[in-house]
């Protein structure tokens, strides 16, 4: 009876052992938590008349993509309105595959949604568009000579939201141009946005040094809204004078949770075009499956979430 005592505290030893290690391995791409989405969509090449896709339209501009993600087989690009949802889809990270497996790759292309095209310039049932390189990436070799020789290539494609990992890089704001220090007037942009999330919700306040010291009404928390025909711009005309802090809800399904800045993120002479890290990471992941906010379309307000 001992020994049968013994194996069986070895094997309960051994059991918690693997689950710790499965724990913390990171998950594949077959295990993201969002399936493909149901209906199908397009991924068009960019039309040689267009303009480049340089990230401006949601604050990515030259030198804010870090090499990190590049590196990590990650393009840029464009979608429809369904899936730009006012701006909400800036920084969101996305699987593609084509369907029926022609002339295509088998894990298909990641790309990071970083401007919007008119549905008007999309083909089929609207969608993606890419640069040549993330075309390129999509199909084989041969999908790629065909790239090359007909500008107008589209292909229709299975897709998924997937988790948008940053190693080095935390939840960062930009300061618009619109924005006026002295008039109070803020109006910030989110880059590096981690995992399957949506921003929900921003407020401003003064930074205190004492935590202790009685509050004012600088130091009151202030909501800010988003900006209509600014796409994922949040602005404020009463923000407090610096330095800043900052928190936000961050939706990855049903509900959401506060992040709160530790300190101050924008300095007392902050900056319009300025870039200034918050020092929180976000790396959460949809709960269950991804409903219709990340599958491209939208409940009748524009404000349903990713669950």
């Amino acid at each position: 009876m001992a020994a049968v005592a013994q194996l069986l505290i070895l094997f309960l030893a051994v059991a918690a052992v693997l689950r710790q290690a499965a724990s913390a391995t990171p998950p594949r791409a077959s295990a993201y938590r969002c399936g493909w989405c149901p209906r199908r969509s397009t991924a068009s090449l960019v039309p040689p008349d267009a303009a480049a896709l340089d990230g401006a339209a949601c604050g990515y501009g030259p030198g804010t993509v870090p090499s990190e993600f590049t590196d990590g087989g990650f393009h840029i690009a464009a979608v429809s309105a369904g899936f730009f949802r006012d701006g909400r889809a800036c920084g969101a990270c996305y699987q593609l595959r084509c369907r029926g497996g022609t002339a295509c790759a088998e894990d298909g292309v990641k790309v990071m949604v970083v401007s919007d095209v008119p549905d008007t310039n999309m083909t089929g049932d609207g969608g993606f568009m890419l640069t040549r390189d993330a075309f390129a990436a999509l199909t084989n070799h041969g999908g790629d000579r065909l790239a090359r020789q007909n500008n107008d290539t589209t292909v229709d494609v299975d897709f998924r939201r997937i988790p948008c990992v940053y190693r080095d890089k935390n939840l960062s704001v930009r300061v618009e141009e619109a924005s006026v220090r002295s008039q109070g007037r803020l109006a910030l942009r989110f880059l590096y946005q981690g995992g399957q999330t949506d921003i929900a919700a921003v407020e401003v306040s003064q930074a205190v040094n004492d935590d202790d010291a009685a509050p004012s009404p600088a130091s009151m928390w202030r909501y800010m809204t988003r900006r209509e025909g600014s796409p994922g711009v949040w602005s404020t005309s009463r923000a407090p004078d610096g330095p800043l802090r900052l928190r936000v809800v961050v939706t990855a399904g049903s509900g959401g949770k506060w992040l709160r800045s530790d300190g101050a993120v924008l300095p007392a002479e902050w900056a319009p075009g300025g870039v200034y890290d918050t020092g929180l990471r976000v790396s959460d992941v949809a709960a269950s499956t991804c409903g219709g906010a990340s599958c491209g379309s939208a409940d009748e307000d524009g404000d349903e979430e990713l669950r």
